[in-house]
């Protein structure tokens, strides 16, 4: 017998077959569809999970719901469960998890109303963390070394570190397959997402530092084009992914009087400091078996890039995506 969920999305005549049974379904009240998280998949527990875990990329799945369904009136409510105003009354979030949280719901509710809202709850917290965005000023966390360039240790680190690597470090494959107008674009890989109020400084953090990064980057004449990438690892997340670092571009490197500031080191690696443009696209690059279940579908990919570039900045943030081939060969040394 189908779960809850995959009840009412049926009656939506969404084609889901696996939806997350941390997140609640509620279609009590059509045309309004409630989404409820956890409060660890926002950031508002002791163990937070990251933003791309199937049961927090709440982005992913109102976009693929959106696109999947036969409704084009349906509006889509994100809450968490169980929280209150109290939950974050101001200043710095308690963890860099829901920060990022905060800072998603604010751009996704900012950029979609026309079908998204927040609960009450949500709201006012939202209202509270652009209160508290508009009256500090940040810095980010520059690179503090080039990224790693040897096949053989990146290929240890993972298969998508390893073809990183060979798709910014070879020219063809930069206009081929990453569409670039120019084998000699700027491109950086492992470009850092962090965030931190006043200065950076572990106890400042508003946006998880650390390994938080971008797979990779590259200037294309007036854009900065963003790239999440997917080698036989599907996941959902991946759009909430390029969203958060898409409008996270945006904000730290296009936006001009913009509060959140590029850190300045003594030394810029992986070219931190020829990041400029006047707009981002933002990039879900995966092989075949890269996409996950409800991305397979070429037509779906495509209505939800649809939906994704009708946002209210069209001018300064879009999105596409792009596949492709990847087969591993193998030598023998004498």
């Amino acid at each position: 017998m189908p779960s809850k969920n995959i009840t009412i999305l049926n009656t939506l005549n969404v084609g889901i077959t696996k939806f997350p049974g941390d997140i609640s379904l509620n279609y009590d009240n059509p045309p309004k569809l409630v989404m409820t998280l956890t409060q660890e998949a926002g950031g508002f527990s002791e163990k937070p999970i990251n933003m791309q875990d199937n049961s927090a990329c709440f982005e992913a799945w109102c976009l693929i719901i959106k696109a999947q369904t036969s409704n084009p009136g349906l509006k889509i409510e994100l809450d968490v469960d169980g929280i209150t105003v109290a939950s974050y009354p101001s200043g710095k979030p308690v963890n860099g998890h829901l920060g990022r949280f905060l800072y998603r719901i604010l751009k996704f509710s900012e950029q979609y109303k026309q079908w998204f809202d927040l609960s009450p709850a949500l709201e006012e917290i939202k209202k509270n963390f652009k209160n508290y965005l508009d009256t500090n000023k940040f810095e980010t966390n520059a690179p503090l070394n080039e990224a790693e360039t040897d096949l053989d240790k990146l290929l240890n680190k993972g298969l998508e570190r390893y073809v990183e690597q060979l798709l910014v470090d070879t020219g063809s494959y930069k206009t081929k397959i990453l569409k670039l107008s120019s084998a000699s674009a700027i491109v950086g890989r492992q470009l850092p997402v962090g965030l931190f109020v006043g200065t950076k400084a572990k106890d400042h953090v508003v946006f998880t530092g650390g390994t938080s990064a971008a797979d990779f980057w590259a200037v294309d004449g007036d854009t900065v084009k963003v790239y999440e990438l997917k080698s036989k690892n599907p996941m959902v997340g991946i759009i909430t992914e390029i969203f958060f670092y898409s409008n996270y571009v945006c904000d730290v490197f296009i936006e001009k009087g913009n509060k959140m500031n590029p850190n300045k080191p003594k030394k810029y690696y992986r070219n931190y400091d020829k990041i400029k443009g006047k707009k981002v696209q933002g990039i879900m690059l995966s092989n075949s078996d890269g996409w996950h279940a409800s991305l397979k579908d070429v037509a779906s990919r495509n209505q939800i890039i649809d939906i994704m570039n009708d946002n209210s900045i069209e001018k300064k943030i879009q999105y596409a995506w792009i596949e492709y081939n990847f087969k591993m060969s193998i030598t023998v040394t004498p």
